[in-house]
């Protein structure tokens, strides 16, 4: 071992980089000296960028998918229940997650086209979304409509 002081400029072991000190300590600088990467340059959100739109894309492909799912069952469920008003619980369950998860596609869709992120999926995501909606809307009044009228 010698007993020499460190040689100066940085070291392999060492942690940081040794950077310049502003020339004036009463005034602090305007920038981050050239070698300091302790904040991303894109900002937080970056790594992210486009889960909102695929976010939006999945919740509307899910209300798809219910609807699907509950057009294929709809015969078992009526040879099989002896009242209709299982049915009818069922179509009112089916409508309200269906408006719920189409309003959330919509939502999603606008904020995540809005923002640039997969503007595709987001696009696909507000057509679905708002077809799910005006479909379920139409389908509860026309069922409300036939239930007063009839």
């Amino acid at each position: 071992m010698s007993d020499s002081p460190p040689a100066s400029g940085p070291q392999p072991d060492s942690p940081h980089p040794p950077y310049a000190q502003p020339q004036d300590p009463s005034r602090p600088m305007a920038y981050p000296p050239a070698g300091d990467r302790t904040q991303p340059a894109t900002g937080a959100g970056a790594s992210s960028g486009g889960t909102l739109g695929r976010t939006a894309f999945v919740i509307a492909a899910v209300a798809v998918a219910l609807g699907l799912l509950f057009t294929t069952i709809t015969p078992l469920i009526l040879t099989n229940v002896r009242t209709p008003a299982v049915y009818e619980f069922l179509a009112l369950l089916r409508a309200v997650i269906g408006l719920a998860l189409g309003t959330a596609a919509l939502i999603l869709g606008i904020v995540a086209a809005r923002r640039r992120s997969q503007p595709v999926l987001a696009g696909i995501a507000i057509g679905v979304g708002a077809v799910e909606i005006l479909a379920t809307v139409t389908a509860l009044a026309s069922s409300f409509l036939y239930t007063v009228l009839y």
